[in-house]
């Protein structure tokens, strides 16, 4: 038998995540068991269960290859879509494909019973991928809401006070009320970029504003100082 295996972290994982290494040593100590010979291993570093062109492609090595299984250390990390793990098993089930989880085996899906628990299990998954991204977004709304820094840098207009809120940084607070005044007197993204350019105004790292990047310091600029009013009880 030739087998593909499948190892993924996403970029919620945290140290409790089996780590890519682990998972790959684990597939190849199953294939070894087997007396498989392990063809491939697909490696997906921060990539969501819930994106279905990782399928794609491990039925692209599964044809180059022309393996008769898939193994991966834990189902969820094959997909984390009920339905798209469904719809692929059926695909590979009709391929004569098999998926082999470690330390359980073969995923049957042929009987009914079998079909369900699969389902089952792909729901609870998707479930658990839906949970992570809720608690995220209500964390930085939290954070965005408090003032504080939601990325590595501070957003432009802004800086990091020693207690890690976000105030104001004069100078670049006052290129963007330079930037709303030649909004506000109808110049277009590009003219506001290109008349920048002309009076030496430049982003962060000496390079010129782009149309794109003015969009984008508008727009954060007006929320996060409504959010850092409203921190500040204004």
């Amino acid at each position: 038998m030739i087998a593909v295996g499948y190892v993924r972290r996403s970029k919620e994982s945290g140290k409790r995540i089996v780590s890519l290494d682990d998972q790959r040593e684990r597939i190849a100590a199953y294939c070894q068991l087997k007396g498989w010979r392990l063809a491939e291993v697909l490696v997906d570093d921060g990539v969501s269960g819930g994106r279905r062109e990782r399928l794609t492609r491990l039925d692209a090595a599964l044809r180059a290859t022309r393996a008769g299984a898939v193994v991966v250390y834990h189902l969820d990390r094959l997909a984390r879509d009920a339905a798209a793990l469904l719809d692929w098993l059926e695909r590979a089930g009709r391929r004569g494909v098999e998926l082999h989880v470690v330390d359980r085996g073969r995923v049957e899906t042929e009987s009914a019973s079998g079909y369900l628990m699969a389902g089952v299990e792909g729901i609870v998954a998707a479930h658990y991928r839906k949970v992570i991204s809720e608690k995220t977004r209500h964390a930085l709304a939290r954070l965005r809401t408090n003032g504080r820094r939601i990325s590595r840098w501070a957003p432009y207009g802004f800086q990091d006070a020693p207690d890690g809120q976000l105030v104001p940084a004069p100078d670049e607070q006052a290129v963007l009320q330079r930037i709303e005044a030649l909004r506000e007197g109808g110049l277009s993204l590009r003219a506001i970029a290109r008349a920048l350019a002309a009076a030496g105004v430049f982003a962060r790292g000496g390079r010129p504003f782009a149309a794109s990047a003015v969009a984008v310091v508008l727009g954060r600029a007006a929320r996060l100082s409504r959010d850092v009013e409203v921190a500040a009880g204004g």
